[in-house]
């Protein structure tokens, strides 16, 4: 009878606990990724082939897939499938304790972490700190992240690597209010563009900066290789076989199938004009010009021979004549340079030939010498960009005479990401542009000024600092310019400048069409630079202003950033930082969140979308040996093991963006569960009431 007693007695136990953990159930009916329970029962020991009553070995979790709800909400996720979220519990003092949970309500914290609904921060691949030096392309040394007067978005993309993500995003300020138009009368031949044609070469250039960073995204391992810009040369025949004398005359070039054509520039010829004409031909080219054109020295007429005379008209017309075609060619090149993605300047041949060599060199020129050969130089703006010329020609009273053209350099296209990198210097460069210092020669006084003094301040990327060129070195770096003396023309100006190895190294010196013109290089295109230019007034150094009406950007005049950030799937894993300001991306903090379904993390802003970290996705050889600790929260055991973390969250659960997986317990089953039990505690109870009745029924007999 006693056995009886306890038997029913442990019956109780046990069907106490199983209220209990389905007690437990029902009060979790409505938490966020709760996984039910159910008690394992088994019988206890026997005697004599008579059961003991029972216990309970376990109360198991049963990890179930639980409905998923769109609720609609950025930060919720839920799994579908195999896993858990990892979080950090930061909030005790010591050591950070990992735990998991399946409960995805998550927000941000007030520290820019992903946390869950308790404060506990959600692991996972965190994106790598961004290198200003090698991370971020800013043509602005003192702009490192993208701030508001970066408006212009240019391209946006994330690609996808082997074990990393990383995030492309270009930006650039306003160019379309930035940009001016280039003084024809400075920089005509010499590459001039109107604002509108900037403007259109940034467009091109965009277009042709999305094309690889779309490329780079569906190839993202492709090999790499730079593209290279197409440049070419056109030639219209000079002296006696030019055909271009006259009003109505013209020259043309056919490109892409379009004709461009420019009327004859009836131009009359100032003695100064016909001063550095003679002049820059040299004695080989005067011996030969007279013959053809019919140059004298301009010295020769003023004041003599008198105007009346047939020889001094005949003087006159063949200087007029030079000028007109030089306009004419001119005119030309600014009309091609108008075309989007192409520049046109004048140029000459490394040798001073009249005759085309594809294997020298042609440089820029606006030299009247030069100019009067009749080379055109047009180059694509954009790296590996074709454009077909088909022909050239003079043409006059009907009679057309076939110029030459020939290619130096074809375009090539380029691959991954170097193609990528050439695009963007060349999208770079357009909306910002070499800065330019122009000087008149009324600006100069020359004539008057004879010795002159200059020196730069300007921003050294390799030191990352402000210095003076020419100076005494480090560490003091102490302005000591440049005398230059006698000058009697812009191009003693331009020698003295571009003889000195330290300015060299910055900035070059140029005669266009007669006047001082200072810019920085290819290299450091992007860099301002304040110059100084003095001249020696009675032993006094007086400083000359640049002419503010021609000088300025060469491009657009804007400013360009780009920003590369990186999540890195083989780094170590922590919390994961929403805010785009603690990031180093923006100084504006929030954008809009979005996750994806193998747990990639995006924040867009401002129509760019960044890809700032991964969440990680636990998984275990055994759930079930994972010991619950309240808050929805789980912590590992030696019977679940130790998590195992997927490259890419591979072959793990699913991510569910806003959306949360519900609790797996099922109220009527539980409330059927209660029932039963309830019968069962009963029929326990009433085992101990019949064996009480039995033992008392014993020892009533005894009395």
């Amino acid at each position: 009878m006693i056995g009886a007693l306890w038997t029913g007695i442990s019956g109780l136990s046990s069907q106490q606990q199983a209220l209990d953990n389905e007690s437990n159930n029902i009060a979790n009916v409505n938490t966020i990724g709760y996984k039910a329970s159910r008690i394992s029962f088994a019988d206890q020991m026997y005697q004599d082939r008579i059961g003991k009553g029972s216990k309970i070995l376990d109360a198991e979790k049963l990890y179930t897939q639980g409905n998923l709800k769109l609720t609609g909400v950025n930060y919720d996720m839920a799994l579908s499938g195999d896993g858990f979220f990892t979080v950090v519990n930061t909030r005790n003092s010591g050591a950070s304790e990992t735990l998991y949970t399946r409960a995805g309500n998550f927000r941000m914290g007030d520290n820019g972490t992903l946390q869950d609904a308790a404060g506990n921060e959600v692991q996972g691949w965190m994106m790598s700190p961004i290198d200003s030096q090698n991370d971020v392309t800013s043509t602005n040394p003192n702009v490192s992240v993208f701030n508001t007067n970066y408006n212009k978005l240019l391209g946006t993309k994330i690609i996808r690597h082997g074990t990393y993500v990383e995030t492309i995003t270009a930006k650039a300020t306003d160019y379309t209010t930035t940009a001016k138009s280039d003084a024809t009368s400075i920089f005509s031949g010499d590459g001039s563009k109107t604002k509108s044609s900037k403007i259109s070469d940034v467009e091109e250039a965009i277009k042709d900066y999305t094309f690889w960073l779309q490329k780079l995204k569906d190839e993202p391992d492709a090999s790499s290789a730079t593209s290279i810009s197409q440049i070419s040369q056109i030639n219209f025949k000079s002296g006696d076989e030019s055909i271009i004398s006259k009003d109505g005359d013209q020259i043309y070039v056919y490109i892409d199938g379009n004709k461009y054509s420019q009327k004859y520039l009836l131009t009359s010829s100032s003695q100064g004009f016909r001063e550095d004409l003679w002049n820059s031909l040299g004695a080989a080219g005067q011996a030969l010009e007279p013959a053809e054109n019919g140059l004298v020295d301009p010295a020769t007429l003023v004041p003599a021979p008198s105007p009346t005379t047939p020889a001094y008209d005949a003087a006159i017309a063949a200087y007029d004549k030079a000028a007109s075609k030089i306009a004419t060619y001119k005119a030309l090149a600014d009309m091609v340079s108008q075309i989007p993605g192409l520049v046109a300047t004048m140029a000459v041949d490394s040798t001073k030939n009249d005759t085309f060599n594809t294997t020298t060199t042609y440089n820029d020129s606006t030299n009247s010498a030069d100019m009067l050969k009749g080379i055109i130089q047009i180059r694509s703006l954009i790296p590996g960009k074709e454009f077909t010329i088909s022909e050239v020609a003079e043409e006059s009273s009907g009679t057309v005479i076939q110029g030459n053209f020939q290619t130096t350099s074809f375009a090539e296209r380029g691959s991954g990401i170097a193609a990528l990198e050439t695009s963007r210097d060349a999208l770079s460069k357009l909306i910002t542009g070499k800065q330019q210092d122009v000087y008149t020669p009324t600006d100069l006084k020359l004539g008057t000024a004879t010795d002159f003094n200059y020196g730069i301040t300007i921003y050294d990327k390799e030191i990352a600092k402000v210095i003076p060129v020419p100076n005494t070195g480090a560490p003091d770096y102490n302005s000591a310019p440049i005398n230059i003396t006698p000058v009697a023309s812009v191009d003693d100006l331009v020698t003295g400048i571009n003889s000195n190895a330290e300015l060299s190294k910055y900035v070059e010196a140029r005669n266009v069409n007669g006047n001082l013109v200072i810019n920085t290089l290819d290299s450091n295109y992007d860099v301002e630079f304040t110059g100084s230019m003095k001249y020696d007034n009675a032993g006094t150094l007086t400083p000359l202003d640049v002419n503010a009406n021609y000088s300025g950007r060469k491009g657009a005049g804007a400013e360009f950033i780009e920003i590369i950030n990186k999540v890195d799937q083989t780094a170590s894993k922590g919390s994961l930082q929403l805010r785009l300001d603690t990031l180093g991306i923006s100084d504006s903090a929030f954008g809009e969140f979005s996750v994806d379904n193998t747990g990639l993390i995006t924040m867009k802003q401002d129509g760019a979308e960044f890809a700032i970290g991964q969440v990680a996705i636990a998984v275990f050889n055994n759930n079930r040996g994972l010991n619950p600790m309240g808050d929805n929260l789980l912590g590992k055991t030696n019977e679940s093991g130790d998590p195992i973390y997927n490259l890419n969250n591979n072959k793990t659960a699913k991510v569910e963006a806003k959306t949360l997986e519900l609790s797996t317990a099922d109220l009527s089953e539980s409330l059927v569960n209660l029932m039963v039990f309830q019968r069962a505690f009963e029929a326990n109870a009433k085992s101990i009431t019949t064996s009480d009745e039995l033992l008392n029924t014993l020892i009533n007999l005894k009395r």
